[in-house]
């Protein structure tokens, strides 16, 4: 399948409403689906600042994201939960599990932003954030001190590619960070890296969905809540 075709099935379902009815009644032996799920908010997402691998944990906001994250995903039978190995995905993740298995991989973690992390993403920070700006998505650099995005998305596919290959059926949650859910999407639909960190922007506490099944590219979905009804 060409790459523009897959781009077309992701911009086309993207802006579906996500049901988990739908999930469950189309739900057969041939089918894999993948929710991504951003963590709830932290105390630097509020504050704007780059977080990368700064183990911060979900700050009120975040807490009552994750509960009605679990409310919204309640109707899903998961097979199993991966989560990065950071504290704010693991809460997040720990939110809607109820029974599920959930494996922390640190293989998913957000990436470490070097001399970058912690700074403000705006004005109060103005140097050294436009320098990230032109720095942070050239493939090779690490950032002084940092891990190169190239790097992280390597050790993304590979998870993409170790839970694909233990999961074929079933409904499987990935709960991950705003750097690293673009990257899966890069393994999934075959993207360049740099084309989907620039172009994947997913909010606190979304969810998308992959639909994989063999011989066809994949579907996605991207779940539609009361906040985000201008994106219909």
């Amino acid at each position: 399948m060409q790459r523009r075709q897959l781009l077309t099935a992701f911009s086309a379902a993207s802006a579906l409403a996500l049901l988990p009815g739908l999930t469950q009644a189309q739900q057969d032996e041939t089918v894999l689906d993948l929710y991504l799920v951003r963590h709830g908010q932290t105390a630097w997402n509020l504050e704007k600042r780059l977080q990368g691998a700064t183990d911060n944990v979900l700050n009120e906001t975040g807490r009552r994201q994750a509960t009605e994250l679990a409310q919204r995903l309640a109707g899903v039978k998961f097979t199993h939960i991966y989560s990065s190995g950071l504290k704010r995905a693991q809460e997040t993740a720990a939110a809607f599990a109820g029974s599920t298995p959930v494996t922390p991989l640190p293989a998913l973690n957000e990436r470490s932003f070097g001399k970058f992390e912690g700074i403000f993403e705006d004005e109060r920070s103005a140097a050294l954030f436009a320098e990230f700006g032109k720095r942070g998505s050239m493939l090779d650099d690490a950032l002084d001190g940092g891990e190169s995005l190239q790097s992280q998305a390597d050790r993304v596919k590979s998870a993409v590619r170790d839970i694909t290959g233990k999961h074929k059926t079933g409904s499987v949650a990935i709960v991950a960070h705003g750097g690293v859910n673009p990257l899966v999407l890069a393994a999934l639909l075959d993207l360049p890296v740099p084309e989907a960190v620039a172009r994947i922007k997913q909010a606190n506490d979304e969810v998308y969905l992959v639909r994989l099944r063999p011989g066809q590219a994949p579907s996605v979905w991207k779940q539609i809540v009361r906040s985000t009804l201008e994106q219909l």
